[in-house]
């Protein structure tokens, strides 16, 4: 039974009158106390709404503690994206490749994540998100050892790209596991602090890395190995402490516990039924986000969201450049500068969770019916702070400026980069709130194609036209991208209404 119709499946038991439900959903209980009463009925085995056991239902500290594993293990991900951007250098003196090579040790890591969605997502809803994440985790960090015992360029670059493709597991299942342990008027901020982690590790990948990197020109393996045991330390931590919280799968586990302990073969979970074939794996997960990219909301968003998640790998990657080109930092000292990001990002978290409170409140006027367009005002009223940001750092990336002027600039593009970035995911699920998981891969395609090619070019961009100019062409483009929330908060519920491409998608 395909997963479409296991859906329709529940819904027409959910409609069910109520005394056919309440033949079909005798109590555990009564059922494990007289399985002979029912020898050959079938029953389906679901949570009551109130139950301890649904994941939703959890205490507040228990999903505080699952939350922030999850935030961990997507921090482990997105370290390991930045981990070699310092070590670029290295690779240069040990192996005969230009500096765009070695930039590619990291571009193939975040190009790899492009093509986790369509992978591990469907495989997640198969087997669990615990399953789902933890063992493609596991590939991955296996992948970082080979990377670290690497002896050719060949090898380096094989290594990185799949591991960046396995790291995708927990970078995109991850924020289901937040829709399994959440309300929606608490996921929003219960994702915001998720999102701190995973921003926390791109942004500290290259300052930690360029302290481990120090010494010998072999030095540049020291920091994927000291990722490895990060990754083996978070691995064990998740394997004993954290529970599964995709219902469909805790069903299916407990219907077989039942089975066993009551001698009923009739008892089954819906998921039990579903069974992932080729034709649904093609259409719904490999074909369907690529299908909305043709559709004007999420190509725009997406496309706005993109370019401030590459603007982010330039500033990971590029800026200890810059800051060596206009006042000689060298080392760790020339990443420094990512502090000034990290906090800027903090601040743009605050100004979101503000929103939310907001729109929590609109929803609840609303009916509990989501509002898309209620998400643009704030993107509306501080989206202009990254281009901003990016032209301050830029025209005061002088010697004889002090050196707190550029980090304000930097500080500055770290507020803007998180709104805008949560604000289009916020704006993209609840406009698809049917395909969500299709405009997150979507989003995730694009977003991380841009994340792995623009530092590819930004290099030689600053070299060329100087950090001043360099950084104000990058700054023209931010500017350009301002009216897009504009455009959709006014005319965004009509093009839904209009669109020419949602037979593509629905």
């Amino acid at each position: 039974m395909s997963k479409m119709e296991m859906h329709e499946q529940e819904r027409a038991f959910e409609s069910s009158s109520g005394s056919e439900k309440e033949n079909a959903n005798v109590s555990l209980q009564e059922r494990s106390q007289y399985p002979s009463v029912y020898p050959d009925e079938i029953f389906l085995v679901d949570f009551d709404m109130d139950d301890p056991e649904r994941p939703i239902n959890w205490p507040t500290g228990k999903k505080l503690v699952h939350t922030a594993l999850y935030g961990m293990t997507t921090f482990a991900a997105q370290f390991n994206s930045t981990t070699m951007s310092p070590t670029a250098g290295h690779l240069t003196k040990v192996y005969p490749i230009g500096q765009e090579v070695a930039t590619l040790a990291t571009s193939l890591y975040v190009l790899g994540i492009a093509f986790g969605p369509m992978i591990f997502a469907p495989f997640s809803e198969m087997n669990g998100r615990k399953v789902g994440v933890f063992f493609p985790f596991f590939i991955s960090m296996l992948l970082t050892a080979g990377t670290a015992s690497a002896d050719n360029v060949a090898a380096i670059m094989c290594t990185r790209f799949f591991s960046g493709l396995f790291a995708g597991a927990p970078i995109v299942s991850s924020g289901g596991v937040m829709a399994d342990l959440w309300h929606p008027a608490q996921r929003a901020t219960a994702l915001i602090f998720y999102a701190f982690f995973v921003v926390c590790g791109a942004d500290f990948g290259p300052i930690i890395s360029s302290l481990l990197s120090k010494g010998s020109d072999t030095a540049w393996r020291w920091p994927l190995w000291f990722m490895v045991i990060v990754q083996s330390a978070i691995l064990l931590i998740n394997m004993i402490v954290i529970d599964e919280t995709y219902v469909p799968v805790i069903l299916a586990r407990k219907a077989r516990n039942l089975r066993l302990s009551t001698n009923n073969w009739g008892l089954h979970a819906a998921h039990e039924q579903y069974k992932l074939d080729a034709k649904e794996f093609v259409t719904f997960h490999l074909l369907r986000p690529f299908a909305m990219l043709a559709t004007p909301i999420v190509f725009f968003i997406a496309m706005f969201a993109s370019y401030v998640y590459g603007i982010l790998y330039i500033i990971l990657t590029t800026i200890p450049y810059t800051f060596n080109m206009s006042r000689n930092w060298t080392g760790t000292v020339s990443t420094l500068p990512m502090i000034a990001f990290f906090l800027g990002v903090l601040i743009g978290g605050v100004f979101n969770i503000l929103w939310n409170r907001r729109y929590a409140r609109l929803l609840q006027e609303n009916g509990g019916q989501p509002l898309p367009e209620q998400r643009l005002p704030i993107m509306m009223m501080s989206g202009w702070l990254m281009p901003a940001g990016i032209f301050v750092f830029a025209w005061t990336s002088y010697e004889s400026i002090h050196w707190i002027a550029p980090f304000i600039g930097i500080a500055m593009m770290g507020i803007g980069f998180f709104i805008i970035f949560q604000g289009c995911l916020n704006y993209l699920v609840d406009t698809f709130t049917k395909f969500a998981a299709s405009a997150i891969a979507a989003n995730t395609f694009t977003r991380s194609i841009c994340g792995g090619s623009f530092p590819l070019f930004s290099r030689i961009m600053f070299e060329k036209l100087g950090v001043h100019w360099g950084g104000t062409l990058v700054g023209f483009v931010a500017l350009g991208m301002i009216p897009i929330p504009f455009v959709f908060y006014f005319f965004g519920k009509s093009l839904r209404g209009k669109n020419p491409y949602i037979n593509l998608v629905s």
